[in-house]
């Protein structure tokens, strides 16, 4: 149904018949008025998509043309016109502006100049009017009039500043409410850790060489337990068979405890453990720390202004979330979050002739980033598992701004030749859109720097290097004490563009060597397309005997059916040529056969080999274990095969026991019943009814409930508090949500901890806003539902008619209000000021509908 047949009802009888008997009476008047111009006056209802009606006087000439005034048109849909009392200018769509002469009777639109006709303007004292067919030429939008309704619909491609503010307001009220609400489920520091002591789970793998196992099978074991609230681990290899020379060895034992809501000691950390600091080390002994066990992604704030030009709004976004906005009057700085890494931020841009500009902004910092007057620090030593006899550390990092981050610290060890100390210095910064660095300098031993660059979107370019002792920096196989460097330049493009053939061009150089000195070097370029790959590689490396090296790499996807199974194996093939010739050879095909297995064979060859070598292997899941095999055939003619199978094993305290197919000592899991709560005590209760099939989101991870309610989740992040909640599109009652908002949950490491979720029964809320004549609209208009038991403030948003819509609202005592906010923006007042009403739990109608509210 078009705008104004919408809108017909609202037109008023007398002014309906008016308007007919003036455009009869013109077409009467046609013949007596050909020369002179003559009109009558009428009442039309302008409306315009998402604006309340206006009312407006017209006039009607001697043909039955509607001639509208500009002046009201203008205001109507909010455009900055400029009006000299001779010459009307309006901006138009993408800039640039449309010009109506009333001297000379032109209007210029479209770099287009049209000639009007007397009839087609008229001025009425300080009214200029304008028949409606070149209305729409001014403005480029569709102008139709309908005698039927008595309304004149005015509608463009893109919106008027008026419907622009409608549909920003609205969005903005929807975003931040929804904002609002995650900000409450998600304020997740308050939730208590419970340092709980048992459970267990153990990782195994068991692989022999060749297929008889009687020659050497090996068992590794890692078993986990909770121990008041940390995380309690030892692991062994056992071998067994007649090749086995060490039955048991590569014992360790360790114990992590993590306190979450700590701020001076966060960290503790005994046994057999890998220490922080500048180089991580491997020592028996003691750690201390006040580093959170997951940094939180958000870094500090920084501020976002947009250059705009005048009449310009603007609004940021991060994802779907709105961080703020600017109006005509107020250009603020809005303050965006600084994630660690990438932070994306969009910047939309509203001008006021409708247009919309959309440019995205992406930060960068590096990862070792602080917020802003953060302290971290960790100080801890032991035994040295290798090189030393004793290690110490201590290590302290600042956030000195935003974007910069400065520390230091040292290592001291001990061994036969005595004791040495080695003081080192670390810094982390970034400019924001273009550049990031990290700094490392030990003196005498190390000095290392990794640069960044972001010229633009999708483009990236590194730079690392260093300069040290052997074994400070990279890894280094040299025994003399001569220092080391090393440089690598990296170059990445992603490539969008549709018409072209690549998706990622990648150009890298890197070279080392002893000091004054080069051993090593590489040049390699790649480009990525939708079907593979193809790669150029050049080496030199003083340390083989074929000193120079080129060679070629290449894989392509190729799509095959077998038996109507679609299949895309990864064909790969590489040649290598030096100064004496080809120098090696080789093929190989990866292919999927399931979504988790992958078989792979190849081929090499290289020079002074008399045959290539083969291999073939499998890797798949099975069930609940992960299983690998691999035989291979050296140029020389051996062959030798290895088969292995790991996976988990997880106890919980009711004797249930879970599987997985790779690692899990360390993580964390839930255990319990999903249920309908009928007293509502938050507990599981002899007679309640349970939810089998219930589709459960507890940090990120998916479980459903089975027949008898119960649910098992393992891999969860120790110490992390999350959510619980159900995703009702995929429970078989939708109407079924957790008897609470924000339902949290701080597991422990190695522990199934049992939590039972409650789940209640939902109620669509349905309502209206209905509005004065005086009232400038009844869209966009805020309303705050309140929880008159926890305080809990819910905002909905209306339609464009007035209506407003509340889905899956828990039982309880609620009043809802107009906000004083859309109160205060429309000059109004609410009657009544408030509903109190109530969601029933035991009610069988989901569906609580109030009376209107009233604006005056």
């Amino acid at each position: 149904m078009s705008i104004a047949r919408r809108r017909a009802s609202r037109a008023s009888p007398i002014a309906r018949w008016s308007l007919v008997l003036v455009a009869f009476q013109a077409l009467c008047w046609s013949a007596a008025s050909a020369q002179t111009p003559q009109y009558e006056e009428g009442i039309v209802e302008v409306v315009a998509e998402r604006l309340s009606p206006l009312a407006l006087v017209v006039l009607v000439d001697s043909g039955g043309g509607v001639l509208l005034p500009l002046a009201n048109i203008a205001d109507y849909l909010e455009l900055a016109t400029s009006w000299d009392g001779t010459t009307l200018q309006v901006p138009s769509v993408g800039g640039g502006s449309a010009r109506l002469d009333t001297v000379a009777g032109t209007l210029t639109a479209a770099s287009t100049t049209s000639q009007l006709a007397p009839a087609e303007i008229a001025r009425r004292g300080s009214i200029l009017y304008l028949r409606a067919e070149r209305v729409a030429q001014l403005l480029g939008a569709e102008v139709q009039v309908d005698f039927s309704t008595l309304t004149v619909a005015i509608a463009r491609e893109t919106p008027f500043p008026a419907q622009q503010r409608i549909i920003a307001e609205q969005r903005r009220a929807v975003l931040t409410a929804r904002q609002q609400q995650l900000d409450r489920t998600t304020a997740l520091d308050s939730a208590p850790y419970l340092p709980v002591t048992g459970g267990g789970i153990a990782d195994w793998q068991i692989s022999t060489r060749g297929l008889d196992p009687t020659s050497l099978t090996t068992l590794r074991m890692h078993v986990g337990a909770a121990l008041l609230g940390g995380d309690l681990g030892t692991g062994a290899v056992f071998e067994a068979g007649s090749d086995a020379t060490d039955h048991v060895h590569d014992v360790t034992l360790r114990y992590h405890r993590v306190f979450p809501r700590a701020a001076w000691i966060r960290q503790v950390s005994a046994g057999d453990i890998l220490t922080s600091g500048v180089f991580a080390r491997f020592v028996r002994g003691v750690e201390l720390s006040n580093r959170p066990f997951m940094r939180s992604p958000e870094l500090s704030s920084i501020l976002v202004h947009p250059d705009l030009p005048p009449g310009w709004e603007y609004e940021i976004f991060q994802g779907s979330e709105l961080l703020g906005y600017s109006d005509i009057a107020s250009h603020d700085p809005v303050a965006v979050p600084l994630r660690a890494g990438a932070t994306p931020v969009q910047v939309r841009m509203y001008g006021p002739s409708g247009e919309e500009v959309v440019s995205t902004l992406l930060y960068q910092t590096p990862v070792s980033l602080l917020r802003r007057d953060e302290v971290e620090y960790s100080i801890g030593g032991g035994e040295c598992a290798a090189s030393c006899d004793q290690f110490a550390h201590a290590d302290v990092r600042y956030g000195l701004g935003a974007l910069v981050t400065v520390g230091g610290g040292a290592e001291v060890f001990r061994d036969s030749a005595g004791s040495r100390a080695r003081p080192y210095f670390v810094s982390s910064l970034a400019t924001g859109l273009r550049a990031t660095a990290e700094l490392t300098f030990m003196p005498f031993d190390l000095y290392s720097a990794n640069v960044a660059l972001f010229p633009r979107e999708g483009s990236r370019a590194n730079l690392r290097g260093s300069l040290s002792r052997p074994g400070l920096g990279p890894i280094s196989l040299a025994t003399h004490d001569r220092k080391r460097w090393d440089l690598e330049v990296l170059w990445d493009e992603r490539i969008e563009a549709a018409a072209s053939r690549f998706s990622q061009l990648r150009f890298g150089a890197s070279a080392a060597g002893q000091l004054g000195q080069v051993d090593r070097w590489r040049v390699t370029s790649m480009a990525s397309f939708r079907r593979g790959f193809v790669e150029l590689r050049y080496d030199h490396d003083n340390a083989t005997t074929q000193a120079h090296l080129l060679s070629a790499r290449s894989g392509v996807y190729v799509p095959i059916t077998v038996r109507g199974n679609r299949f895309r194996p990864l064909f790969t093939t590489a040649l290598g040529a030096s100064g004496d010739g080809l120098a090696l050879a080789e093929a190989g095909v990866s292919v999927q056969p399931r979504a988790n297995s992958v078989i792979t064979a190849a081929a090499q060859w290289g020079r002074g080999s008399s045959r290539p070598a083969l291999s073939i292997g499998f890797n798949a899941r099975t069930g609940h274990v992960q299983t690998a095999a691999r035989a291979v055939s050296s140029p020389s003619g051996v062959a030798s095969s290895s088969l292995m199978v790991s996976g988990s094993t997880a106890f919980t305290h009711d004797g249930s026991v879970t599987v997985h197919p790779s690692a899990r000592t360390g993580y964390a899991g839930l255990h319990g019943v999903v249920f309908i709560d009928r007293n509502n005590d938050g507990s599981f209760s002899p007679g309640e009814e349970t939810v089998p099939g219930a589709d459960l989101i507890v940090g990120g991870i998916r479980a459903t409930s089975t027949d008898d309610g119960t649910y098992h989740i393992w891999g969860m992040r120790p110490y992390q508090a999350v959510a619980v909640a159900v995703d009702s599109a995929r429970t078989p009652d939708p109407s079924l949500t957790t008897s609470r908002s924000g339902m949290v949950v701080r597991p422990a490491p190695n522990f199934a901890r049992r939590v039972d979720i409650p789940l209640v029964r939902t109620s669509e809320l349905v309502g209206t806003i209905t509005a004065a004549p005086q009232v400038a609209t009844v869209a966009g208009i805020s309303l705050d539902i309140t929880d008159l038991d926890s305080g809990a403030v819910t905002t909905a948003v209306t339609f464009s008619d007035g209506f407003y819509y509340v889905s899956r609202l828990r039982p309880g005592r609620y009043r809802i209000a107009v906000s004083p906010a859309s109160l205060d923006a429309l000059g109004a007042r609410a009657s009544p000021a408030f509903i109190d009403f109530t969601v029933d739990p035991a009610a069988d109608e989901l569906v609580v509908e109030l009376p209107p509210i009233h604006l005056h």
